[in-house]
């Protein structure tokens, strides 16, 4: 399955090819795609179907520089995470080399994607107000959006970035009780969508018990 840019109403195609994608083209995306990924999104299910999500869509330039500004401020004013993914982008490995090539990307130029999506847990009551468990009600919808993008013809990669900006809350204006999970950037890809690399699917199963492996027929 080659590598491609362009959309596809396959769902297998959609999962298969679903790379996360960290490099955009500046032109914009249309309200009307946007509805359709949130539409998506809302499609998922949740714990006894209490939908406690939110979507903030950020288009405008200057909430887009400022996040990214604080993105790049955080990540590159660590020494650590600085050289990491420095040496990263050198890789003698391809794939290594190609994905923090791309992280180093995102984190200077995270606002070269023209839409930002952030996700909101809010008030969250099932399976567990907070943790992992509350998770498993925000991030099924997440994954949702990311196949419509893929569907659309639009890269998308989750981010956590929001996770180390304790200012963003304010900027966003997000009310009590509503926690941003995640931190998309949309756009149209630079670089193509295609075939991920995962473990063999043999490796990560167990049959009846851990440990227990069979063959595929």
């Amino acid at each position: 399955m080659p590598g491609t840019k362009e959309p596809t109403n396959d769902l297998w195609e959609a999962m298969y090819t679903q790379r996360a994608i960290r490099w955009w083209r500046p032109e914009p995306v249309a309200d009307e795609l946007i509805w359709k990924l949130i539409e998506a999104a809302t499609r998922a299910p949740s714990g006894t179907n209490l939908q406690p999500w939110a979507f903030v869509v950020v288009k405008d330039d200057a909430m887009r520089a400022k996040i990214a500004g604080a993105v790049r401020d955080r990540m590159l004013g660590n020494p650590g995470m600085k050289t990491f993914i420095e040496s990263g982008a050198k890789s003698e490995d391809k794939s290594q080399r190609l994905m923090m090539g791309g992280v180093g990307n995102i984190v200077e130029h995270l606002d070269s994607a023209p839409v930002f999506i952030i996700p909101c847990l809010v008030n969250p009551q099932s399976p567990a107000p907070e943790g992992l468990l509350a998770g498993s009600s925000i991030y099924q919808a997440v994954q949702n959006l990311m196949l419509a993008a893929r569907g659309l013809g639009l890269g998308t990669v989750m981010t956590t970035f929001q996770a180390g900006m304790p200012d963003l809350k304010e900027w966003l204006g997000l009310p009590d009780g509503a926690t941003a999970t995640a931190l998309i950037p949309v756009g149209w890809p630079d670089r193509n969508f295609g075939p991920v690399q995962r473990k063999p699917v043999e490796e990560v199963t167990h049959w009846d018990m851990w440990g227990f492996k069979k063959g595929r027929s």
